[in-house]
């Protein structure tokens, strides 16, 4: 796993997708991505995660956030995982289009069996992320965020527990941390200060930070920050969306100002991101054409 891991850190690509086994010793914490899915291809494994006892069998998949602990407690000879790992900007993108209560369902469920229905769907849902790995160049990005989307979408589907919000089983501080989130999707379009979201809240800009740190290791306003900047991204992939106008939809005070807001969140220009997506597409009806 720590290979694996590395292989991402050290790489340009936000996203690994490769095999894994684990050579550490067991019972040490794996080195975890953003968000990491694991999937037994062979032998079996008992887990621990976040301090509950899993036993992970072929076709058997965890779905892990950075902050999980996760320790193999021990495994047969020849264990081995498919793993997918996403680093922080891709993740936020896949993230951006799932319902809320699929993140509080996983932080509470990251294990799912075949038995649940799951085996054909996970062995078609490798194969096509292993062809667009290999094959696709172009959209490659785009597809793989949609292709993690579905996965997610697919365990919402199946999952009858996520029918119910289940609040209840959350203590407070959590509550208020995923109540944040819910306002964050609502109201980033118009609203990008923390004390708005406080006051919602009813809480404090400092109390609100502590507990956004806590449970989502990052402050109130970077997580405000990195919505905000999906949705310019997602403006500027409609070609007939001038700056003017996206700015006057995301509410900043004139364009100058939204592309200065850009280039520090992404560190390029908003022309630079319009460039690098119509290449993108040309080099793909270039290849149609071909």
């Amino acid at each position: 796993m720590e290979t694996c891991y590395q292989a991402l850190a050290d790489g340009a690509d936000d996203v690994y997708m490769g095999d894994c086994q684990f050579d550490a010793p067991l019972g040490r914490p794996v080195p975890l991505a953003y968000v990491t899915v694991l999937v037994c291809r062979q032998g079996s494994a008992e887990w621990e995660v976040n301090f509950q006892s899993y036993r992970m069998a072929p076709g058997d998949f965890l779905v892990l956030a950075e902050d999980s602990i996760a320790r193999p407690k021990s495994s047969t000879d020849g264990f081995a995982c498919a793993a997918y790992l996403m680093k922080r900007a891709i993740a936020a993108e896949v993230a951006s289009g799932l319902p809320n209560r699929l993140f509080r369902y996983l932080s509470r469920n990251p294990f799912f069996t075949a038995e649940q229905g799951g085996a054909a769907f996970m062995a078609a849902w490798q194969a096509l992320a292993a062809m667009l790995g290999q094959q696709c160049a172009s959209h490659r990005r785009a597809m793989l965020v949609n292709h993690f989307q579905n996965l997610f979408l697919w365990i919402c589907e199946r999952t009858d527990a996520l029918q119910a919000e289940a609040s209840n089983d959350f203590s407070r501080p959590e509550a208020i941390c995923w109540r944040f989130w819910e306002l964050i999707g609502k109201h980033c379009r118009r609203q990008r200060e923390v004390a708005f979201y406080a006051d919602l809240l009813h809480i404090t800009p400092y109390y609100l930070a502590q507990l956004s740190r806590k449970y989502f290791n990052d402050a109130p306003k970077t997580l405000i920050d990195r919505q905000v900047v999906l949705e310019i991204k997602k403006q500027l992939a409609q070609p007939g969306r001038s700056i003017q106008q996206i700015a006057d939809a995301l509410h900043f005070a004139d364009a100058s100002y939204l592309g200065k807001y850009f280039k520090r969140h992404t560190g390029a220009g908003l022309g630079e991101r319009r460039k690098h997506q119509a290449a993108a597409l040309g080099n793909a009806k270039s290849k149609t054409a071909i």
